[in-house]
């Protein structure tokens, strides 16, 4: 039953208000979502600790590690807090103000973040939502801004700004975000989603903060701005994984880039061997309705193409009408089209010892057609292994479920809970798990391997399930 569920490339579902209660997020885990997102610009600390709680308890009781991804503001601009939305139509005019939160004054909205005030000048146009809410700012004080709205839209708390053609320097973490990261470290978050990344230095900077916290997190950088896309191979070498943002991406950059930025940046991360996460309007229409249109499925089929390890679903299980048909769609668009992923795949240099070792685990295993089976205690073997994305199937062992989480959203990996002492009896116990649970059959081969992190040592055992086992 479980292996039915894990797909190639995995699902990462956020929670919202529309998937908050423990009977939708079981539900999704049922349908065989991989692991869960909560974005810290929305909530309380008190509804993320019983979004954990029941993501935990789902993960017991459908007996499949789920991980656990956490977005950060980062150096992003948002509006504050409102009493109510403030819709707008072209022509309108709204006023900005410099505060946390306004009353009830009509087009009145507040943006704490004084460097905007003192960057933008008129002419400049702010875009939210996206980009689908456009206004231009027509007069400009210390505190105030007057906007005429260019498109229509709702202007909504704790909305993400963008200001067209600029890249308005900010702190990378403020303090409220420092909550959020303490948060999720004490509550063993796999992956921190670090917005509006500009460098490396951005990512050195939060592994820092990380270990300072005594967490284990990976970092996620988001790609969704032009610095980005300047400085990306840096980035991607200093990054634990990608997620191509095409939602400020579609700001900052024309609209009929989006397609060859996202192909660059999926690449690159598979040429670096990073994990490469996807979001932003995957199935957008399943907001509002129980099935996704023919466009929305021919770009997951394409982004599934191009190696994707992960589809993030943002506002169809948040805020959409229909979270759980939304997993069911995507899940059913993987199963039909993963099997057709080409991997673009060529021996790492000769300095890459490591890297060569796992390439040559993936092409044996393919040459005699068996399942490759990896012990792991980090999950660093099995990480290198899924970057040549294998044809043959993929069990990834350890007595690490932290780091069965962290692997539960990589491609082509179905992670299994294996206790052993060391290494060479982990082996033996990942083989027999396998056995007993049905994974392997009798004629079945199985590719069993690991990788001492820090020695040259890497073993490789090649074993036929027979009857007498």
């Amino acid at each position: 039953m479980r292996s039915k569920l894990v797909s190639l490339v995995k699902v990462i579902a956020t929670i919202g208000p529309a998937s908050s209660s423990s009977e939708i997020i079981l539900a999704m885990a049922k349908e065989g979502v991989d692991g869960f997102r909560i974005n810290f610009s929305h909530g309380t600390k008190e509804e993320w600790r019983e979004y954990v709680k029941i993501i935990r308890e789902s993960e017991d009781y459908v007996g499949r590690p789920l991980a656990l991804e956490g977005d950060l503001q980062g150096p992003s601009i948002r509006v504050g807090s409102l009493l109510q939305p403030i819709p707008v139509s072209p022509g309108d005019i709204v006023i900005a103000t410099l505060s946390d939160q306004v009353g009830l004054e009509e087009k009145v909205f507040p943006i704490p973040c004084r460097e905007l005030f003192r960057e933008i000048v008129r002419g400049d146009v702010i875009a939210m939502d996206d980009g689908m809410l456009k206004l231009e700012a027509i007069e400009v004080s210390e505190d105030h801004i007057a906007f005429k709205a260019l498109t229509p839209g709702t202007i909504t708390s704790n909305k993400a700004i963008v200001v067209l053609g600029k890249e308005i320097e900010l702190p990378l973490l403020h303090e409220a975000d420092m909550e959020r990261l303490r948060f999720a470290l004490s509550n063993d978050f796999n992956y921190i989603g670090l917005s509006y990344v500009r460098r490396a230095s951005d990512i050195e900077a939060i592994k820092i903060l990380i270990r300072g916290f005594g967490g284990y997190a990976k970092v996620m950088s988001k790609i969704e701005t032009r610095s980005a896309i300047a400085n990306l191979s840096e980035i991607v070498n200093c990054s634990d994984a990608i997620l191509v943002a095409r939602g400020d991406l579609g700001v900052h950059f024309p609209l009929e880039r989006i397609p060859q930025l996202q192909q660059m940046i999926v690449e690159t991360c598979i040429r670096s061997g990073k994990p490469v996460a996807l979001a932003t309007q995957l199935l957008t229409s399943m907001i509002n309705s129980p099935s996704p249109t023919r466009s929305e499925m021919v770009d997951v089929v394409q982004a599934i193409l191009e190696g994707i390890d992960m589809l993030i679903l943002t506002g169809e299980t948040a805020v959409g009408k229909y979270p759980v048909e939304a997993v069911k769609w995507l899940k059913r668009i993987i199963k039909t089209y993963e099997g057709q992923v080409k991997p673009r795949r060529s021996p790492p240099p000769g300095d890459k010892k490591h890297e060569k070792f796992a390439y040559g685990v993936v092409e044996l295993a393919e040459n005699i057609g068996s399942k490759i089976a990896v012990f792991t205690k980090s999950g660093l073997t099995a990480l290198r292994i899924a970057r040549f994305r294998p044809k043959v199937k993929v069990y990834a062992a350890s007595p690490n479920k932290r780091a069965l989480r962290e692997l539960s959203v990589i491609w082509g990996i179905e992670p299994l809970y294996v206790e052993a002492k060391d290494y060479s009896d982990g082996l033996d116990k990942t083989l027999n798990a396998l056995v007993d649970q049905g994974k392997l059959v009798e004629g079945d081969v199985a590719l069993l391997t690991y990788g001492l992190r820090d020695e040259p040592v890497h073993i490789v055992k090649i074993v036929q399930v027979t009857s007498k086992r």
